[in-house]
């Protein structure tokens, strides 16, 4: 069991381009920061087959856990919480906590009585685990299946967030503990990507160790100019915090003493 996590972004309106999908990078940047890694993301049509075989698909890789965004409204297409409890052959029920979360986002909305597409929020497979949405309507949903544990979050993005600050992010970061995490961006101007590559490359090869998780990536502002600008990303995690710290600082200043070489600056 690895201790990757998957995101899986449900929705036709993403894939035809009428909705812009940035669930999945601000999850990814959250879980980044913990220092969790999000190994895959996937974006899928509303559609039985099509959710089934990819939370089957990513089951057989093992991930820790996945994340899944869109599909838990009331209309005909939001089948995200079905079309999972089929894949993993789960018995369905109408769960107390969630059809009280339901009567009491929609009696704020002065809504007294739920109908039979606001109730269908209530149908899950047994044996989940009810999380609050204070901000919408739908609750979350917690789903496990052996070692992996499915979060099925809503699309809607205001809502993604507080569930998964509010109550995810916190189940994540007990499953990193001891996780040393740290990273920079090294702003830079009047150097080019292709002038510090090999510089880069060999700082990689040095520093690539299974112990510590080390990545350096550069970034092109304006490739064209006359005065190229670039950024560096530097991370680097492992759990001994002295050696993350000693390494990470050791990396830092070798870069900044190339930049200069180059005769660029750091803004």
């Amino acid at each position: 069991m690895s201790k990757d996590i998957e995101i899986i972004c449900i929705g036709n309106e993403i894939l035809n381009g009428t909705t812009i999908e940035k669930n999945s990078s601000w999850l990814a940047t959250r879980i980044r920061r913990i220092g969790g890694n999000v190994s895959r993301i996937t974006i899928i049509r509303d559609e039985f087959k099509e959710i089934e075989f990819t939370i089957k698909e990513a089951l057989n890789r093992r991930p820790r856990w996945i994340l899944t965004s869109g599909g838990l409204g009331p209309t005909y297409d939001d089948i995200t919480i079905e079309s999972i409890g089929k894949a993993l052959k789960k018995k369905f029920i109408y769960d107390p906590i969630a059809l009280a979360i339901l009567k009491r986002n929609y009696f704020n909305h002065g809504i007294k009585k739920l109908n039979k597409y606001q109730l269908k929020m209530s149908l899950v497979p047994e044996n989940s685990q009810i999380i609050d949405n204070i901000v919408g309507t739908a609750p979350s949903v917690l789903i496990r299946h052996r070692e992996t544990k499915i979060i099925c979050l809503p699309g809607v993005p205001i809502e993604l967030r507080h569930i998964f600050k509010a109550n995810i992010l916190k189940m994540i970061m007990a499953d990193h503990k001891g996780i040393f995490f740290k990273e920079q961006f090294l702003k830079t101007i009047k150097i080019r990507e292709s002038q510090i590559a090999k510089f880069l490359e060999t700082v990689v090869e040095k520093y690539d160790e299974k112990e510590y998780d080390f990545y350096i990536k550069t970034h092109a502002k304006s490739p064209t100019s006359r005065v190229p600008k670039m950024n560096i990303y530097v991370s680097i995690k492992g759990y001994d915090e002295k050696i993350v710290n000693m390494r990470f600082e050791n990396i830092i200043n070798k870069i900044k003493k190339e930049i200069y070489r180059l005769e660029g600056e750091i803004l």
